[in-house]
């Protein structure tokens, strides 16, 4: 049997590569192990995305964790991660959840997010608990599981959520790009409820994606910035394969920057819906929401890169909006995961809210905060010289970058300088691969990219 590696929230793997019953069996039966130990007899719920077999899986590890003791339901129908996530949190006895899903990982992966009780991935410590339960043989012990719809009390909250009178004044045609994936169906749905005229893009569920990656990026939303042109949308919305992340796409058929998202969902929850409080963000993310957030002054925390430092600062109670450097974007007293879905609302209350176009008001953003370029590198090591920088990071402490002094440095996820002109790069390894990540921005794209290739270096020797 093959070695089973969790990252943070969860696993995948190839499914010509270790994605399979055995696996799942095994992963399935380490968990029930571990939450049995203190909540046996509580309720455990499984989701899964449109993924060939993630149906048929989840229902097999729903039986797993029966047997170990659970009142087990799976979801009836294709769930998008953000719905499982606040069914989760909104049930009582539920101990946790299991979602089948890769996210936005081609067709070929597979994986399982595992979620606690209130909707949040497990965290490291969790992850390296189940790795170290996982047994070498699946057991063959099985229980029964009863099915529900774990997604249209998720889909009616966003509806009553969302300023309804407001939306369907400002008489919107959006086109809805769901990738084939999760979100197919459920959120056309969702919008024309709200008086929406919604032009779908993939709006099936596919198990292979008719071989589309379901990533919200380039150059995987084309088709969505030629519909918008073509039919004169106001704007165009696309969600990847569990809908977990959004991208949108204005008027002229341009993608939107996604480190300009969360300024914009942040400046609409301050200024039109009355919220106040703190923001977070990871060391990777773009300055335009600290930025962002000091305008409307808002307390601002920096964290660590990875949501499950996101997470953890929820427990304050008092954060409004947390973000990433991939845009994703969570509401904690929404949802309790990143919602592509719950992301994409609030873009369009915004726009319904200002009467103006996306481009404008990006524009007008960027004329408040300033322009930023971002630049990020992936830098592929053997495993050898990984460990040896992931050892060394730490003490490293550059007199200077590129012949500036930096300003600051930080140590907490990797290496971050921060430069005199506002300019900043990290340099970090992943936990899991052997690969080294370089981030950078500045006010050129010349120069984020001059600071991502110095990290580059600095990393390959």
């Amino acid at each position: 049997m093959g070695v089973i590696r969790f990252e943070a929230s969860g696993w995948s793997a190839r499914v010509d590569d270790g994605y399979d019953e055995s696996a799942v069996v095994r992963i399935a039966s380490a968990i029930g192990t571990l939450w049995a130990s203190r909540y046996m007899g509580s309720t455990i719920l499984v989701g899964y995305d449109s993924r060939r077999d993630s149906e048929r899986l989840a229902v097999v590890a729903g039986q797993v964790l029966s047997a170990a003791g659970f009142e087990v339901v799976v979801s009836d129908r294709v769930c998008p991660t953000p719905a499982l996530s606040w069914e989760t949190a909104h049930r009582p006895l539920c101990v946790g959840a299991l979602m089948f899903t890769a996210s936005r990982m081609p067709h070929t992966y597979g994986g399982i997010v595992v979620l606690e009780s209130d909707g949040s991935p497990i965290d490291a410590m969790f992850a390296e608990a189940v790795e170290q339960t996982i047994q070498a043989s699946p057991t063959s012990d099985r229980g029964e599981v009863a099915r529900e719809d774990l997604v249209s009390s998720y889909l009616g909250s966003l509806a009553n959520e969302a300023d309804g009178a407001l939306i369907e004044q400002a008489d919107l045609k959006i086109v809805l790009d769901t990738m084939y994936g999760a979100g197919s169906g459920y959120v056309a749905t969702m919008l024309e409820s709200l008086g929406c005229e919604v032009i779908p893009v993939h709006n099936k569920m596919v198990p292979d994606f008719r071989g589309l990656h379901p990533d919200a990026r380039e150059p995987w939303v084309d088709e969505c910035e030629q519909v918008v042109v073509d039919t004169r949308a106001d704007f165009g919305i696309v969600l990847d394969g569990d809908c977990s992340r959004f991208a949108i796409v204005d008027e002229t058929g341009r993608l939107v920057s996604p480190h300009d998202l969360a300024p914009l969902v942040l400046e609409h929850i301050v200024r039109q819906r009355g919220k106040r409080g703190r923001v977070v963000a990871t060391e990777a993310t773009s300055v335009r929401i600290a930025r962002q957030a000091e305008r409307l002054e808002c307390d601002f925390t920096m964290v660590p890169v990875g949501f499950e430092s996101i997470y953890r600062e929820f427990s304050e109670g008092d954060v409004i909006l947390a973000t990433d450097q991939s845009g994703s974007i969570c509401v904690p007293h929404v949802t309790s995961v990143r919602d592509g879905i719950l992301g994409a609302l609030m873009i369009v209350e915004l726009i319904a809210g200002a009467g103006e176009s996306v481009r404008d008001l990006v524009a007008a953003c960027e004329g408040a905060i300033g322009v930023m370029e971002y630049a990020a590198l992936d830098i592929k090591l053997d495993f050898g010289a990984t460990q040896r920088l992931r050892n060394l990071l730490p003490g490293i402490n550059p007199p200077e970058v590129l012949g500036e002094e930096p300003v600051r440095v930080g140590h907490a996820g990797g290496l971050r300088l921060e430069l005199p002109d506002g300019s900043w790069v990290l340099l970090r390894v992943s936990r899991s691969r052997p690969v080294a990540r370089a981030c950078s921005e500045a006010p050129t794209a010349a120069r984020a990219r001059a600071l991502a290739d110095w990290a580059a270096l600095l990393a390959r020797g």
